[in-house]
């Protein structure tokens, strides 16, 4: 399992979306954030850039095709456009059921998409 953390241009959120929805990822966390990176040249009052923080919880699996679909949809060729971390996820639990690992992650048998 692996937590899949991105920041991207905010503006291309609402291509990313459907897209990641597509090849079956069935959530993510979303956060309105603000950062700068290697470009740091800027009068203290524009340093900050607002950008937009994705985290996705994933089978080993999904990884590929989730990096793939991210570049994709939010590559325009400028500095700026992003970041993405893959990190490991030893464990992750569903609240609600108490299932872990996989189970936690995958949609419920008969759960309908919203």
């Amino acid at each position: 399992m692996k937590k899949i953390e991105c920041i991207i241009r905010s503006e291309r959120l609402k291509d990313l979306t459907p897209a990641l929805r597509k090849i079956g990822i069935p959530g993510m966390t979303v956060s309105e954030i603000r950062g700068f990176g290697v470009q740091s040249e800027r009068p203290d009052a524009f340093l900050f850039v607002h950008k937009t923080k994705i985290e996705i919880y994933a089978l080993d699996t999904q990884v590929k095709d989730i990096i793939s679909t991210i570049l994709t949809q939010c590559s325009m060729g400028r500095v700026g456009d992003g970041k993405i971390a893959v990190l490991p996820l030893n464990e992750c639990v569903r609240v609600s059921s108490g299932e872990r690992k996989s189970k936690a992650i995958l949609p419920r048998k008969g759960e309908k998409k919203r």
